[in-house]
């Protein structure tokens, strides 16, 4: 396996006055991988191998990545998508690019995109004005690639008498028996800006209280929202191992915390 890549870091003060400062960084990571070979001599050879395989029902012996010499970890390789036929049931795309509603596992199967980030960026910011502080810390990954597994498994509009369903699967048809068919339907834009942390706080003038050398209330909050067009819980899901961008709901989300504190320091 080969991993190439570059980053950058930024920081600077643009001000800086004796009520007034702001320090900021930024950092922007980005990495190439590619697998070399998957084989080390004649008696071990292999050319490629199809990875994960969900466990929904109606999808045995589908799956959704590969590990192929030339293409970076987590390649996805499956079905490619092709809308509706004229009874609402959804159609793929076969290996010539004809239209089909029974592709065949692998053969029919198409690289659609890649579950590692194409760009890492982090920016930092601190902030001062006269007693008042301010730390802000927001994150992004651009370039993500997510299978919606989760999704997929719940797009199945004959269940809605049986279970909970998505509001969107309201417009399928019940005749549609590939609705959920694991494909490029339900891969998905997992690029997200996430503000991680912001901290504001108030240090209050010495000698206020006799004895206190120094009092600072201040509040704290993580999580306090992501921007993204995923449709899951979370796009910042499991993105290690040799199978990362596959949503099967198997990971706690990030919760959203606030955290009110109080500093004081005796002379």
């Amino acid at each position: 396996m080969s991993n190439k890549g570059i980053e950058v870091v930024l920081n600077g003060t643009p001000v800086s006055t004796d009520n007034f400062s702001w320090t900021t960084g930024f950092n922007l990571a980005h990495n190439k991988n590619k697998i070399i070979t998957l084989s080390d001599d004649p008696r071990f050879n292999i050319e490629d191998r199809l990875t994960v395989s969900p466990d929904g029902a109606g999808q045995s012996g589908l799956t959704l990545q590969t590990l192929k010499p030339g293409q970076p970890i987590g390649t996805f390789f499956t079905f490619k998508y092709a809308g509706k036929d004229a009874n609402g049931v959804s159609q793929y795309y076969d290996a010539n690019g004809n239209l089909t509603k029974t592709p065949l596992t692998k053969t029919d199967y198409y690289i659609l995109g890649n579950a590692q980030p194409k760009a890492l960026l982090g920016w930092s910011n601190n902030i001062r004005y006269k007693n008042f502080d301010l730390s802000v810390f927001m994150r992004a990954a651009l370039g993500v690639k997510i299978m919606n597994v989760t999704r997929a498994d719940l797009f199945r509009p004959s269940t809605a008498q049986f279970t909970n369903i998505p509001v969107e699967v309201e417009n399928e048809s019940v005749s549609d028996f590939n609705s959920y068919k694991y494909s490029s339907r339900f891969l998905e834009n997992g690029s997200y800006l996430r503000l991680d942390n912001a901290t504001l706080g108030y240090t209050f003038k010495k000698g206020l209280i006799p004895g206190v050398n120094s009092i600072r209330l201040y509040t704290t909050a993580n999580n306090l929202f992501v921007i993204t067009g995923y449709k899951g819980i979370d796009p910042e899901i499991n993105q290690g191992g040799t199978a990362p961008g596959v949503d099967t709901n198997n990971f706690y989300p990030k919760t959203r915390t606030f955290l009110f504190g109080l500093n004081v320091s005796f002379n």
